[in-house]
C-alpha cells in the first residue's frame, strides 16, 4: 500500500509539472502573438504617416496613404506603371501563402505515415519536402516582388531627383524610404515619359474657315454707257423693299432701258447723306468677347462655362476643384483615363494639370509629357493620351 501511494503521488506530480509547462508555453505563445501584432501595427502606422507626407508632395489625397493596396497602387501610378500591379502583388502573396501551407501540411502528413510504417528514408524525404517546397515558393515570390519594386522605384526616385541608392532603400525598406522622401527636402519634379506618336485623326494643318461667295448678292456696277441715271430709278425711295414691285419704266429714247428696282435683300443701297458720298449712319458694334471653348477629338466644341473643367472618359471633380465642369470624352483610342486632367483659368491664363493619368498629357507641338500634378500653361493644341484637343481661351 505504501508503494502504491508513492506511485500515485509521483504521477500527480508529473501531471502537475506537465500542466505547468503547457500553461507556460501557451502563455508565451500568446504573448509572442500580441507582440507581433503590436509590432506590425506600429510599422503600418509609421509607413502610412510617411506615405502621407510623400503623397502630399505629389498632390494625392491623404486617405490613400492609410488604405492598404490603394497606397501601393498610387505608388505604381506615380512611377508611370499600371496601378493593378499592386493587386497582382498582394494576390500572389496570398496565393503563395495558401499553397505553401497546404503543401507543407501534406508533406508532414506523409512523413508521419512513413514513420509509423517504419520507412525512415521516406519519412526523412517527406520532412525535407515539407521544408524545401514552401521555401522555394516564398523565394520565387520574393524575387518577383523585388523585380516589381525596382521597376517602380527607379522612375519614382527620378521624379524626386534621387539616385540609385534610394532605389535600393525603397525596394528593401519602404518605411525608411518614405520617411526620408516625405519628411525630407526632396521635391516632386514628375516622371518624364517617352513621346506619344501623332494621333491618326490629328489635323495636319489648321482648317481655314469656309468662305462664301457674295458677289451674286451685290448690286451690279453701273454701266459705263449710262451717263445719267434713269429718272425712275433716282426717284425711287430708299425703303423700296416694303413697296410693291413697280412696273418697268419705258426706255428713254436717249439711252438703254433702265433696270427694275431690286427688292428685299437685292435692293439697291440707300442714298448717302454726306456731301462726300459717305454714309453717315454708323451701326454700333456689340463688342462681344468670345467665350472659351474646347474642341474635342471628334470635332465637337464644348463651351467652358466656369474657371475649372475636369476632363476624362468619366471624370470626377478633384478635391482642389469640387465644382469643376465635367467634360466627358468619347475616346475611341481608349488612351484617356476616367479622370485624366484639370483645366483651370486664372488671371495669367489657362493651365492644365495631369491628375495622375495613365498615358499623360502633352502640351503644344512637342513630345514631352508634363509633370504629374504640376499646373502647366496651355493654349491651343494638347494631347490626353493619343486623343487631340484644342483650347480656345476666348480672348482677342
Amino acid at each position: 500500500m505504501g508503494v502504491g501511494a508513492a506511485d500515485a503521488d509521483g504521477a500527480v506530480a508529473v501531471v502537475s509539472a506537465v500542466t505547468a509547462v503547457g500553461g507556460g508555453a501557451v502563455g508565451a505563445s500568446l504573448g509572442l502573438t500580441v507582440l507581433q501584432l503590436a509590432l506590425f501595427a506600429g510599422v503600418y502606422v509609421w509607413t502610412a504617416l510617411a506615405l502621407r507626407a510623400v503623397f502630399a508632395k505629389v498632390g494625392q489625397p491623404a486617405w490613400k496613404a492609410w488604405t492598404p493596396v490603394v497606397n501601393l497602387w498610387t505608388l505604381f501610378e506615380l512611377a508611370g506603371m499600371k496601378g493593378w500591379w499592386a493587386v497582382v502583388q498582394v494576390a500572389a502573396g496570398v496565393i503563395v501563402t495558401i499553397v505553401a501551407s497546404i503543401t507543407g501540411a501534406l508533406f508532414l502528413a506523409a512523413a508521419q505515415d512513413a514513420a509509423f510504417s517504419g520507412s525512415s528514408a521516406s519519412a526523412a524525404g517527406a520532412l525535407a519536402g515539407a521544408a524545401a517546397v514552401p521555401l522555394i515558393l516564398y523565394s520565387l515570390f520574393g524575387v518577383g516582388v523585388l523585380i516589381l519594386q525596382v521597376r517602380m522605384m527607379r522612375p519614382l526616385n527620378r521624379g524626386f531627383g534621387l539616385g540609385p541608392g534610394y532605389v535600393a532603400l525603397g525596394t528593401l525598406v519602404l518605411p525608411l524610404w518614405a520617411s526620408i522622401v516625405g519628411w525630407g527636402a526632396a521635391t516632386w519634379r514628375g516622371v518624364p515619359k517617352p513621346g506619344i506618336p501623332p494621333t491618326p485623326f490629328a489635323a495636319a494643318s489648321p482648317v481655314a474657315p469656309a468662305t462664301v461667295d457674295t458677289s451674286s448678292f451685290a448690286p451690279p456696277a453701273p454701266s459705263a454707257a449710262v451717263s445719267t441715271p434713269s429718272p425712275a430709278v433716282s426717284a425711287a425711295p430708299a425703303a423700296v423693299s416694303a413697296a410693291p414691285v413697280p412696273a418697268p419704266a419705258p426706255p428713254a429714247p436717249w439711252g438703254p432701258p433702265a433696270a427694275p428696282p431690286r427688292v428685299g435683300a437685292f435692293a439697291d443701297p440707300p442714298a448717302v447723306d454726306g456731301a462726300d458720298g459717305v454714309d453717315e449712319h454708323t451701326v454700333l458694334a456689340a463688342h462681344r468677347r468670345a467665350s472659351p471653348a474646347l474642341r474635342l477629338p471628334d470635332g465637337t466644341t464644348v463651351p467652358l462655362t466656369g474657371g475649372d473643367a475636369v476632363l476624362g472618359r468619366n471624370p470626377i471633380a478633384p478635391g482642389e476643384a469640387p465644382d469643376a465642369q465635367r467634360v466627358a470624352i468619347d475616346d475611341v483610342t481608349r488612351t484617356v483615363s476616367k479622370t485624366h486632367a484639370l483645366l483651370r483659368r486664372s488671371a495669367a491664363g489657362w493651365t492644365i494639370t495631369d491628375l495622375s493619368s495613365t498615358n499623360g498629357v502633352v502640351v503644344g507641338e512637342g513630345d514631352d509629357e508634363i509633370p504629374v500634378a504640376v499646373p502647366t500653361p496651355v493654349t491651343g493644341r494638347f494631347l490626353l493620351g493619343d486623343a487631340e484637343f484644342s483650347l480656345d481661351p476666348g480672348t482677342r
